[in-house]
């Protein structure tokens, strides 16, 4: 006869953050590139505005995988939960932008921060995280 078990409680943080596993790991990445010294990474100044397209590129993969750990919520929950998801990932992915800027101007040597890259930071966020809407529009 087998014992009786306790039911496992949960967690509150463990709740909130089981799901959060890829917009992590794609965070962990975009903290180590922008951790590099200048001279690891490859030089982009004749092609003008590839560093941007690069940013754009890595926020939107940021916020679209924070949104994919959330996805079966995101499409159960109705709009009230949508908007919400976006906002706070939209939110999210333009602090970070801020944060990995002020990094690179303060605490890395041979990097500075960028206005333009933060912008940059920044549209990719809404981009990645409008992507995602568009992708979960089109699936119901």
């Amino acid at each position: 006869m087998p014992l009786p078990t306790k039911p496992r409680s949960v967690n509150p943080l463990e709740k909130l953050t089981r799901n959060c596993y890829p917009g992590i790991l794609c965070g962990i990445v975009i903290l180590i590139l922008t951790g590099l010294p200048g001279s690891l990474l490859p030089h982009v100044k004749p092609v003008v505005g590839l560093d941007k397209v690069a940013h754009m590129l890595m926020y939107a993969a940021f916020a679209f995988l924070c949104l994919w750990g959330y996805r079966e919520p995101y499409a159960s929950k109705g709009q009230a939960y949508q908007k919400r998801a976006l906002l706070l990932t939209v939110v999210i992915g333009i602090a970070y932008g801020g944060l990995t800027e002020l990094m690179q101007e303060h605490l890395v040597t041979s990097r500075t921060g960028d206005w333009f890259d933060w912008l940059a930071d920044s549209i990719g966020a809404l981009l990645g995280s409008y992507v995602f809407h568009l992708f979960f529009r089109q699936k119901k």
